[in-house]
């Protein structure tokens, strides 16, 4: 497996886990683009996104293909899991990741950019 995709499966399963070097995987600068969301600029605001905005209480991410060129990366996926208001919710998604070489990334790259979209309007 290549560095970016495995830069970008990591990325899944420290969110699913709870893992607090998930944000490792990050550019200082990072914009995170999400429907219903202003856009997410730095690690400051994803760090609080992910504590306190972020609808999703807990569930796993299930990759079905990753598609790489260069430094991008795309994913189709399946989210199952639990909402913060109780719901449940198993939905597809797909996420577009840009990557940029940087020292202190585990793969050599940290993730400088990511759109998401949601089949599913409640996330």
């Amino acid at each position: 497996m290549d560095t970016i995709s495995a830069l970008v499966r990591s990325y899944y399963e420290r969110v699913d886990s709870g893992d607090p070097t998930l944000f490792d995987l990050f550019h200082d600068d990072i914009s995170y683009k999400r429907p219903g969301y202003p856009t997410i600029t730095g690690l400051i605001d994803l760090r609080a996104f992910y504590r306190s905005v972020r609808v999703v209480d807990h569930g796993s991410h299930h990759t079905l293909s990753v598609f790489r060129l260069g430094t991008q990366a795309a994913v189709e996926g399946r989210f199952t899991g639990s909402l913060r208001d109780g719901s449940v919710v198993d939905l597809k998604f797909s996420d577009f990741f840009d990557t940029a070489a940087h020292p202190r990334g585990e793969y050599g790259a940290v993730i400088i950019a990511r759109r998401t979209y949601f089949d599913d309007t409640r996330v």
